[in-house]
């Protein structure tokens, strides 16, 4: 039993020092960052993407270390990213606008109807979890108070606690209590769709010829150039279609996007 307990505490130990080793990290990349070191902050918060940590702070603060270094497109990507995370923060909406504005096609993408936009920033205000677990507790203390307003309706049997000339308002707190648990399960199910959601993607290099089918070896249908947000429609060997905001649609390499 002894030997156990110290395993897991040597365990506990190298996972907190593993944790606090993470932020430390992300607080050196982000000294790098303000400090101009853009190839270094870069290093260090790919670092900790490609380790699973994610946040909107992270991709927002190493899309400004690409932009530094004039890469617009992986720029847009880590900003896109940002946004997916945290719809609701106003600097990284509007730093995103100002980087699309850079973009050469000048193809921006298609405004989204103002309910739906505020539909999604309080949705992405918590996890989706977060909202289930609410969503839960806000049922049983719903169907609590209806039960107990059923139980004493009648007078019969009243104890003297409860509240005789509020019990008419019973059923409207019991109702209204279930009906934002039933909110909030639309907010779990859009905020789990919205993480989910894999295709929309981001033009990588400066310039990217679109063909009209998946090979080196067929006809280029047009050009697009870096920072272009564009819809995956297929996948084939190693090619992607891609759609335009215009319409447009075509084949690019694999390794030409990245997927938001």
């Amino acid at each position: 039993m002894r030997k156990l307990f110290i395993l897991l505490s040597l365990l506990l130990l190298v996972t907190g020092s593993w944790c606090q080793s993470a932020e430390e990290r992300a607080q050196t990349a982000f000294q790098q960052l303000d400090a101009q070191r853009y190839p270094q902050a870069i290093s260090a918060y790919e670092q900790l993407l490609e380790e699973g940590y994610a946040s909107a702070s992270l991709h927002y603060n190493l899309g400004l270390a690409y932009y530094r270094t004039e890469k617009l497109g992986p720029a847009i990507l880590q900003m896109e990213k940002a946004k997916k995370l945290a719809p609701y923060d106003k600097e990284i909406r509007k730093n995103l606008d100002l980087l699309r504005n850079e973009q050469e096609d000048g193809l921006l993408p298609l405004p989204t109807f103002f309910l739906y936009d505020w539909w999604h920033r309080i949705a992405a205000r918590l996890q989706p979890d977060t909202w289930g677990v609410l969503a839960i507790f806000f049922t049983f203390i719903g169907i609590g108070i209806l039960m107990n307003w059923l139980w004493f309706r009648n007078g019969a049997g009243t104890p003297a606690w409860y509240p005789t000339k509020r019990a008419a308002q019973l059923p409207f707190y019991g109702a209204t209590l279930i009906l934002l648990a039933i909110l909030f399960i639309f907010f779990a199910n859009s905020r789990t769709k919205a993480l989910a959601r894999a295709d929309q993607a981001v033009i990588l290099p400066k310039k990217v010829e679109v063909r009209i089918a998946p090979g080196e070896d067929t006809e280029v249908d047009f050009e697009v150039h870096q920072g272009l947000r564009v819809r995956l429609l297929d996948d084939f060997e190693g090619w992607r279609k891609v759609e335009l905001v215009d319409g447009r649609t075509g084949w690019v390499l694999k390794d030409a996007v990245g997927v938001i």
